[in-house]
């Protein structure tokens, strides 16, 4: 009756032993891990497949045109169709600067052989460097130029060519013409498919100039490569017959010149500023008589200097060849360029009414010449140089703006109208 009792002997359907529930235990842990991880990854499986559903509606809803455009563009190809530019004429209508249709480029090779081929144009001066201040020359357009929309709102591509001097510059909008160009549609093999649009170019406009290219390579030799301008023009209409600013360039070549020490880019005909000296006794004989100041009778006897304190003035003949002028009126003043005839007469009429006629000759500011870069000079006057340079005007002074020096600047051009002036 004593004997042990065993669980598991007697109620064996009943009794669950140690080794059995711990069993239980780690069947039920690996069952949950199981259905946590399969809910996982459905989740993953959901979110996923939302986001490729987000991702898909706004690539639809916003960007869905944009990528249409770009599908287009990757079909549709623009075939840009280069304007000639206009031709430069000088006034017996030969061609200072004109196109030389260099062949053709291909639009791509696929699409060139089904037909489609682009002119292009290479600038040619057949004057060369005898109107090259006149005419300019053309280079590529700059990155900030490229897009620019210019005053006829045309704008400039990488490859274009823009006016950098002279005419070129200047009537840039009426020589370059409006480009065309050709739609095209290509297969995925590059291969033309269908034509969609064509619009012609149109050529840039024709100037004609009143200068003579014959007659500006005749000025240009004759300056044989030393420094200086030569204008030639007509009194009766004022027509620049040539226009040569020595040593010269030629407008194909520019990388050529752009180190030269010599500046032959640079047109001293309109942009370099010097003393005018005797040419401006025109100037001090009118402003002497037309004011009054002076009677056209008036004479002086030439000693060959004028003495000013401790400063003398002399006239250029007794300076070289110790020689005197005698007695001196205005014609054999102007005639002779004595000095010392002028330095009187330019006393007597005063500073202020020398200034006062150069500007009616057009000194001191633009001629308006259709070239970039023009300059306009300096015309000094008392009050100028006390407020420009603190000092007072001297006796000095005016003795030397009477013989065109001190500060007087002008240029070759305004030298050149001052003189059709007087002689009409």
């Amino acid at each position: 009756m004593n004997k042990r009792f065993r669980p598991g002997v007697s109620f064996s359907d009943f009794v669950v032993r140690d080794s059995m529930s711990r069993r239980s235990k780690v069947g039920d842990e690996r069952e949950e891990r199981d259905f946590r991880r399969g809910w996982m990854l459905i989740m993953i499986v959901i979110a996923g497949f939302g986001l490729l559903w987000v991702r898909l509606v706004v690539l639809q809803g916003f960007y869905g045109e944009r990528y249409r455009v770009l599908s287009d563009q990757n079909r549709v190809k623009k075939i840009k169709l280069s304007a000639p530019r206009g031709t430069i004429f000088d006034r017996n209508n030969l061609a200072i600067a004109k196109n030389h249709e260099s062949g053709t480029m291909p639009a791509g090779r696929q699409v060139m052989n089904n037909g489609i081929e682009i002119k292009s144009y290479v600038r040619e001066y057949p004057f060369g460097e005898a109107v090259a201040h006149v005419t300019g020359f053309l280079g590529r357009a700059g990155e900030t130029e490229v897009g620019l929309i210019k005053s006829l709102e045309r704008k400039y591509d990488a490859d274009d060519l823009v006016g950098r001097a002279g005419l070129e510059l200047q009537y840039e909008e009426l020589l370059r013409g409006e480009d065309g160009g050709k739609l095209i549609e290509v297969d995925n093999m590059g291969g033309l498919s269908r034509d969609l649009g064509n619009k012609n170019p149109v050529a840039g406009t024709d100037l004609k100039t009143s200068i003579d290219g014959a007659l500006s390579r005749v000025a240009l030799d004759a300056m044989g490569g030393k420094k200086g301008a030569v204008i030639v023009s007509d009194p009766n209409t004022g027509e620049i017959l040539a226009l040569v600013s020595s040593p010269s360039f030629d407008p194909t070549k520019i990388a050529d010149y752009l180190t030269s020490h010599d500046l032959p880019m640079f047109n001293r005909a309109i942009s370099g500023v010097y003393p005018p000296g005797s040419t401006f006794k025109m100037i001090t004989m009118v402003a002497a008589v037309d004011s009054g100041k002076v009677d056209l009778g008036y004479t002086y006897e030439d000693h060959g200097v004028i003495k000013v304190g401790d400063f003398s003035y002399t006239n250029w003949l007794f300076t070289k060849r110790g020689r005197t002028e005698g007695i001196v009126g205005f014609e054999k003043g102007l005639a002779h360029s004595v000095d010392t005839f002028f330095y009187k007469i330019g006393e007597m009429t005063s500073p202020q009414v020398m200034a006062d006629w150069s500007y009616k000759f057009g000194l001191g500011d633009l001629t308006g010449i259709d070239l970039p870069g023009e300059v306009g000079g300096l015309v000094a006057t008392p009050d100028w140089k006390e407020k420009t340079k603190g000092e007072k005007w001297f006796l000095g002074n005016t003795y030397h703006m009477a013989i065109g020096q001190g500060d007087l600047l002008t240029t070759p051009l305004q030298v050149n109208l001052m003189t059709n002036v007087l002689a009409t």
